[in-house]
């Protein structure tokens, strides 16, 4: 159980939403996401939407972030590494069993954090993303 905080990254059993069109209902592999908390009009409970983090070079249609050499140092990653915006899960991780690990792996800093969200209301409001509930 993790107590979800902006910003924090987690490792974490991702479901693309290529993987969950194909039927699969489970991650393939635990990877490092990034926590960002949603408040959504006037409901109590936020959001929790997980942005994967990767190794590949996002292709044309995918709105990703270059992970810079000091944000990558805070959670400890080696570069090159993307934080892809226009896709995410959606998950309780107070609840869930998507979990791979207890720890955090750390914290970005709140300018990537603001970076990060900045970009993803941008596909939101192209109406260019994929959520895959997870909850």
């Amino acid at each position: 159980m993790i107590k979800p905080v902006s910003g924090l990254v987690i490792r974490y059993a991702y479901l693309w939403a290529r993987e969950k069109d194909q039927g699969e209902e489970s991650g393939r592999k635990s990877r490092p996401v990034c926590v960002q908390i949603i408040l959504v009009g006037a409901t109590p409970s936020p959001k929790t939407l997980l942005f994967p983090i990767t190794s590949q070079p996002p292709g044309p249609a995918v709105r990703a972030l270059a992970i810079p050499q000091m944000e990558a140092r805070r959670i400890g990653i080696r570069l090159p590494a993307w934080i892809v915006v226009s896709e995410w899960n959606e998950d309780d991780l107070e609840t869930t069993d998507c979990l791979a690990a207890a720890d955090p792996l750390g914290a970005f800093s709140k300018a990537f954090v603001q970076r990060i969200r900045d970009e993803a209301i941008v596909a939101i409001k192209a109406r260019h993303y994929r959520a895959v509930d997870r909850r």
